[in-house]
C-alpha cells in the first residue's frame, strides 16, 4: 500500500491554492520552490503595474520581485535581525510578510515563508462622508473614529495599529467598541455603513 504522504501533501496544496491571500515559499536564492495564485497575482501587480498584470498569465510569467528579493537577501545577511519583516507598497495597496525559516535538518537550507496581501487601491477612499455616515461617526469616542474610518479604507487590524502607534490589542478593543455602539457585527459591516 502507498504511503498516504504524497495524497496529504496533494491535498494540502490543493488547498492552499484556495487561501484568500497570496503564499510564497522562496529558497535560500529567493527562487521559487512553490506559491499559489493569489501570489502569483501580487508579484505580477508588484513587477508590472496593475494595468498590465491583469493582462498577463500570472502563473506562468511568474517573477519574484525585486524588492521581495532585496528584502530576503537581507534578512539572510544579518543573523542578528528579527527573522520577520514587512514590505509595503501603500499606493497600490501591496504588503508582503516575509519571515526566514532556519534550516531544521542539516541537508535543508533555509527558505522564506511569504504571506502576499494585495488590496486593490479603492478610488473612492477621499470620497467626502455622507451625512448619515457622519451621524454613525458622532456615536464614536475620537480615538474610536479614528480606527473607524481606517477599518472604512479596508486596513486590517496590525496595519490600523502601526498607523496609529497604538498596541493590535488596542485596536481590537476599540473595534468591539465600534462594533457594539453601531449595532454591527463585524468590520465589513462598518465600512459598508460609512461608504453609504
Amino acid at each position: 500500500m502507498p504511503s498516504p504522504a504524497p495524497a496529504l501533501l496533494d491535498h494540502v496544496l490543493t488547498m492552499l491554492e484556495d487561501v484568500p491571500v497570496g503564499l510564497l515559499l522562496l529558497d535560500a536564492d529567493s527562487r521559487p520552490l512553490w506559491f499559489n495564485e493569489e501570489a502569483a497575482r501580487a508579484c505580477a501587480v508588484w513587477n508590472h503595474g496593475e494595468r498590465h498584470a491583469a493582462a498577463l498569465r500570472a502563473r506562468s510569467a511568474f517573477k519574484v520581485p525585486p524588492v521581495l528579493a532585496e528584502a530576503c537577501a537581507r534578512l539572510l545577511a544579518d543573523p542578528t535581525a528579527e527573522p520577520v519583516k514587512v514590505v509595503s507598497d501603500n499606493a497600490r495597496g501591496l504588503h508582503a510578510r516575509i519571515k526566514l525559516q532556519q534550516a531544521r535538518a542539516a541537508d535543508a537550507g533555509h527558505a522564506f515563508h511569504i504571506q502576499l496581501d494585495y488590496r486593490r487601491p479603492r478610488g473612492d477612499r477621499h470620497r467626502p462622508l455622507s451625512p448619515g455616515a457622519v451621524a454613525l461617526l458622532a456615536r464614536l469616542s475620537e480615538r474610536e473614529r479614528e480606527v473607524a474610518m481606517r477599518v472604512r479604507e479596508g486596513l486590517r487590524t496590525a496595519e490600523i495599529a502601526a498607523e496609529l502607534r497604538r498596541s493590535p490589542l488596542t485596536i481590537k478593543t476599540q473595534l468591539a467598541a465600534i462594533f457594539a455602539k453601531l449595532g454591527a457585527r463585524g468590520r465589513t459591516r462598518v465600512a459598508a455603513l460609512l461608504n453609504r
